[in-house]
């Protein structure tokens, strides 16, 4: 990401000399506030609305960082902030211990010529105005906006590889593709099952499948059902499903698993699991749409891998969220994991993964045509071992009856850290999404 500090002074406030005196300080106080992984470009000086409108023409050099330094700016600072997708604002609190001798008196100096009432005024405006900015004013807050920044620029370069159609069973979930990009920025492309199946076919036995197969049976704490040449049928067809992604530039993808592995006979389980693994990448499984976009955004946000499960309340608070694709990475503590069968089918590939216990955990959902979103805290409990999907994760949470009456659907998203402001603030503020 790159920001260009933007400072608006009228002259009514300051003469030439002081303006850029301050303007100075302000700017060398900004740059050791700002993350290190965002650049920070030469800053711009406006003083009239002359100078506001060549600024506009020529274009800026990053996302604008408005700066009001005294009042009556108001009408130049909307004009940039409603001239592009999105722009952070200063806000400059005084007091509080914020800032140092310095920039204490530079906070001071701009309180004085009536800063703040003018970033106030702005404020209000182009938030009711449903415009994007975002208010930052010191080390955290330049953080946590950048992040989110950073987080929605991940979202909207996100190409989601849908391949085969939506379970018939899934009937919880969104069929439209469309709806997809308009509401989030996220693009589809549609692929048949037959160009996977051409681009399984293609992957060759040999060292690379082999050593991979070695490498994963002997780290699992067991395997029970597959043999090795299932392992490595299950890895040849990751190879596969990754090709056609490299092919098509996605970088995330949602299969209909059942009709594959009813054709094939080799599960996308393990696929899947290696995928959601991978930095950058994420995979569903049962063509799910909405499970797609909520695992896309939780990955987004926080860096790590998502699962997505199948529910199981119980009535004394308990939530058990059940799977067979889920990744091996979830947790930063110790995580073991058993080679299995897939439990509906009993045919190639799956995995039991296992969790250290207690761990906070926070599960999520986008979905009603991706204008919702629902979260909850949680705390992992145990692994259990029902006659169930092989990955078993029990939770205990605030209360099953409000959770389940503000569900959006069947499949649930779990990260396990305690992100629930950080995926709020997205859904509400930077997506647009009403939150139950």
């Amino acid at each position: 990401m790159r920001i260009q500090p933007v400072l608006l002074a009228s002259p009514v406030y300051y003469p030439a000399d002081l303006f850029a005196s301050v303007a100075a300080a302000l700017s060398e106080q900004i740059r050791t506030l700002v993350p290190a992984e965002v650049e920070v470009s030469s800053p711009v000086h406006l003083t009239d609305q002359g100078a506001v409108e060549r600024h506009l023409a020529a274009g800026g050099d990053g996302v604008p960082l408005l700066v009001a330094l005294s009042g009556a700016v108001q009408p130049w600072l909307l004009s940039i902030a409603k001239a592009v997708p999105r722009s952070l604002l200063w806000w400059p609190f005084p007091g509080g211990g914020l800032f140092d001798a310095a920039g204490e008196q530079v906070a001071r100096t701009l309180a004085s010529h009536n800063a703040m009432p003018a970033v106030m005024d702005c404020w209000a405006n182009l938030r009711n105005r449903g415009v994007r900015v975002e208010r930052v004013f010191d080390a955290a807050s330049f953080a946590r906006t950048c992040g989110a920044a950073a987080a929605i620029d991940r979202i909207r370069a996100t190409r989601l590889l849908i391949i085969g159609y939506t379970q018939s069973w899934v009937v919880s979930a969104s069929v439209d593709e469309r709806r997809i990009e308009d509401r989030l920025g996220i693009r589809c492309v549609h692929l048949g099952l037959e160009e996977l199946f051409a681009a399984y076919e293609a992957v060759p036995g040999g060292p690379e499948v082999s050593a991979f197969a070695a490498e994963y049976l002997g780290a699992a704490a067991a395997c029970v059902e597959p043999r090795r040449q299932h392992v490595e049928d299950a890895y040849r067809l990751f190879v596969a499903m990754k090709a056609l992604m490299e092919r098509h530039a996605c970088n995330a993808v949602t299969i209909s698993c059942f009709s594959l592995v009813r054709q094939l006979r080799v599960t996308s389980c393990l696929a899947l699991s290696l995928l959601n693994d991978t930095p950058g990448m994420v995979a569903a499984c049962e063509g799910d749409l909405d499970a797609a976009v909520s695992m896309i955004v939780g990955k987004a946000v926080t860096g790590l891998p998502v699962f997505m499960g199948n529910p199981v309340y119980y009535p004394d608070d308990r939530l058990d969220l059940v799977h067979c694709t889920a990744p091996r990475r979830l947790a930063a503590g110790p995580t073991t994991y058993t080679v299995r069968s897939h439990h509906e089918t009993g045919e190639s590939v799956a995995q039991r993964i296992e969790v250290a216990s207690p761990c906070r955990a926070t599960i999520f959902r986008i979905g009603n045509e991706f204008s919702e979103a629902t979260m909850f805290p949680a705390e992992l409990i145990g692994n259990p071992d029902e006659d169930t999907c092989r990955t078993q994760f029990r939770f205990k949470i605030d209360s099953s009856e409000k959770r389940i009456d503000q569900s959006l659907g069947c499949h649930h998203m779990v990260v396990f850290a305690d992100c629930v402001d950080e995926l709020k603030a997205m859904f509400e503020r930077h997506l647009g999404l009403h939150v139950r």
